[in-house]
C-alpha cells in the first residue's frame, strides 16, 4: 500500500498479511524464509512486498530480522480471516466441498464489498440461530441431491 492512504491494498499484499498473521499466531513471528515457503515464492519477492507493507505501516520489518504485524496490519489480517470464515461457511452451507469452499473463499475475500460481508454475516447469524435447519434449506439440499423440487416446496416458500 503506497504511503497515500487513498490507495487500497492489492490482493497480493492482503495475502502476505494473512500469511504473516498465520505464522505469527503459530510461532509469534514470521521470517522471510517461512513466508517464502508458505507462499511458494522466492525470498526476494517476499522482501519486496515486506518493504511495501512496512512503508504502509502494516508490518514491522527490518532486513535479516523477524517480521510481525503492526496493530494496523493485525486489524486487516483479522478482518480478512473473518471474511474468509463467513464465505467458507456460506459456500459449505450451499453444498460446496470443503476444499473448494476454502479455495474459493480465499479468492472472493479480496474482492467482496463490506456491505456484502455484512449481509452474509447477518444471514449466517440468522441461520445459525434457528432452532433447527430452516425448511427451505432442507428443501434446497433435497433439490441438490435429486434435481427435483420437493412437493412441499411451493412458490414463495
Amino acid at each position: 500500500m503506497p504511503e497515500d492512504a487513498n490507495h487500497e491494498l492489492t490482493k497480493t499484499m492482503e495475502q502476505y498479511l494473512e500469511t504473516i498473521y498465520d505464522l505469527q499466531k503459530k510461532d509469534g513471528f514470521a521470517t522471510v524464509t517461512d513466508i517464502a515457503e508458505a507462499r511458494d515464492v522466492k525470498a526476494p519477492s517476499v522482501t519486496y512486498v515486506l518493504q511495501k507493507l512496512g512503508d504502509a505501516g502494516l508490518v514491522n520489518y527490518e532486513k535479516y530480522r523477524s517480521v510481525t504485524l503492526t496493530p494496523k496490519g493485525m486489524k486487516i489480517a483479522e478482518r480478512l480471516e473473518r471474511i474468509h470464515e463467513i464465505l467458507r461457511w456460506f459456500l459449505k452451507l450451499i453444498g460446496v466441498d470443503d476444499e473448494i469452499a476454502d479455495e474459493d473463499a480465499c479468492e472472493i475475500e479480496h474482492i467482496v464489498r463490506p456491505e456484502t460481508v455484512q449481509k452474509l454475516t447477518q444471514f449466517a447469524e440468522w441461520v445459525k440461530g434457528a432452532p433447527k435447519s430452516p425448511k427451505w434449506l432442507t428443501h434446497f439440499r433435497e433439490y441438490q441431491e435429486t434435481g427435483t423440487r420437493s412437493s412441499e416446496c411451493e412458490e414463495g416458500d
